[in-house]
């Protein structure tokens, strides 16, 4: 009997671990298109951000320190802006200690605006020492974003609620307008290198995102908008409540409103952990749209919540060593051009301390300042690239992750991601002519 074997050339790892795929999401993040994309929607964001500040949140008045009067205030002051003496604060200025050993709150302030109230003293309050989901679970999102917010903008002002939510919206309004550009072209960038192994260009990739820009755009806004309507049941049910009579009839409606709660309470769920699979969702789908990204985003956030876990701590692990080594490589290059700096030129180390905000260039020339400025803002943008790294990688990371969940939920191979071929560029029409064309010049 004849033994017959078959002999092992290979292993598809692919296959085995379809996990690895999510290593490429390193090579999409370093690449240069990608990085510039990020680093365009960062520096934005950041702006849009500044003008929207500069906008809605009013100038705080003025307040003068404590023991200076109404005519030295006047002498430094422009005449438009009035002050008035406070004289409480006055009193507690002039007033002797009577005791050494009693502690009187030193004043903030003697003289004050005359629409301005004086902030009562108080101590001085330390950080939330409550951790960033113990503040979610108690309903504190608005403030997390808030604290966002004034960590980019360097900036830390008690504003009222008004202007808060105005804010709110505003920038989360920006985010979408921006992101839904450039987080979409990194996406169908990352899908189509992810899935098919192939590269595309950012032309074609401009191409892709501006035909469904509104999608990219709508779809958190969709979610949104359905968690408003649901949540319309439960305000007038609630209106019931104002009277005793209203009360008994929003009892016998009570499972309407504890209904349209759970409802919102899936959605927000849902949105919470899957939005960022609705962009590449669209981006890799021939039919990508709306629709197709809320309900595959919710279809895989629920159906396999356990591989998506998997798959998002499988990125942070390849992500915090990638972070390690760009940082590292743009302090190295920095570095390079510091030493070769102070090697070949005379005031390499003055721009060096310049670039580092340690000097500055008064009574330098125009021309060197200029120099200088060009150099500073060379290097801001390559930092901006290198921190920028950050979010070209959360979005080709969970490019990759939308294709695996794909895989696993849907059996949907890898590299089935629409692209943009002669099927589906040109009609039936066009492509009956171009066949006839093709066909009449191999007679000729």
């Amino acid at each position: 009997m004849a033994n017959n074997y078959d002999t092992v050339r290979g292993v598809d790892w692919r296959e085995v671990f379809p996990w690895t795929a999510l290593t490429r999401a390193f090579t999409v993040a370093v690449s240069i298109p990608v990085l510039l994309l990020a680093s365009f929607g960062v520096g934005l964001t950041i702006s849009g951000w500044a003008i929207a500040d500069s906008l809605l949140i009013p100038e705080q008045p003025a307040v003068a320190p404590a023991g200076v009067t109404t005519d030295e205030m006047e002498s430094v002051t422009p005449q438009e802006t009035i002050f008035t003496e406070d004289p409480a604060l006055q009193a507690a200025v002039e007033a002797p200690l009577i005791d050494s050993r009693e502690q009187i709150p030193e004043p903030v302030a003697a003289v004050q605006p005359a629409d301005y109230a004086v902030p009562a003293i108080g101590p001085i309050t330390e950080d939330d020492p409550r951790s960033v989901f113990e503040r979610l679970l108690v309903g504190e999102g608005l403030t997390l974003l808030g604290d966002l917010h004034e960590m980019f903008m360097g900036e830390d002002r008690d504003l009222d609620a008004k202007t808060s939510y105005a804010i709110c919206i505003v920038d989360f309004a920006w985010l979408l307008v921006v992101w839904g550009f450039f987080g979409a072209m990194i996406t169908r960038i990352a899908v189509i290198r992810i899935g098919r192994g192939e590269k595309i260009g950012l032309k074609e990739a401009m191409a892709d995102v501006r035909k469904k820009y509104i999608s990219y755009v709508m779809s958190p806004l969709f979610v949104l908008v359905s968690c408003f309507v649901l949540s319309l049941p439960i305000v007038l049910i609630s209106l019931l409540l104002n009277f005793d009579l209203g009360v008994l009839l929003a009892s016998l409606l009570w499972i309407v409103a504890i209904v349209a709660s759970i409802g919102v309470a899936v959605l927000l769920t849902g949105l919470f952990f899957g939005w960022p699979l609705m962009w590449p969702t669209i981006s890799a789908e021939e039919a990508g749209d709306v629709y197709e990204a809320t309900s595959r985003t919710f279809a895989y956030t629920f159906q396999a919540p356990v591989q998506y876990l998997f798959y998002v701590l499988i990125s942070i692990v390849i992500w915090v060593p990638s972070v390690m080594l760009v940082q590292n490589f743009t302090s190295l290059a920095e570095q390079v051009i510091f030493s070769g700096m102070n090697v070949a030129a005379e005031e390499g180390q003055l721009i060096q301390d310049y670039l580092t905000g340690q000097v500055s260039l008064d009574g330098e020339s125009q021309s060197f300042v200029m120099g200088a400025k060009i150099i500073s803002g060379l290097h801001w943008f390559a930092h901006l690239m290198a921190d920028a790294f950050c979010v070209g990688f959360f979005f080709s990371s969970f490019s990759g992750i939308y294709l695996l969940l794909r895989r696993f939920v849907d059996h949907t191979p890898l590299d089935e991601v629409f692209v943009i071929d002669d099927k589906t560029k040109y009609g039936l029409e066009d492509l009956i002519q171009q066949t006839a064309e093709q066909s009449a010049e191999s007679t000729s």
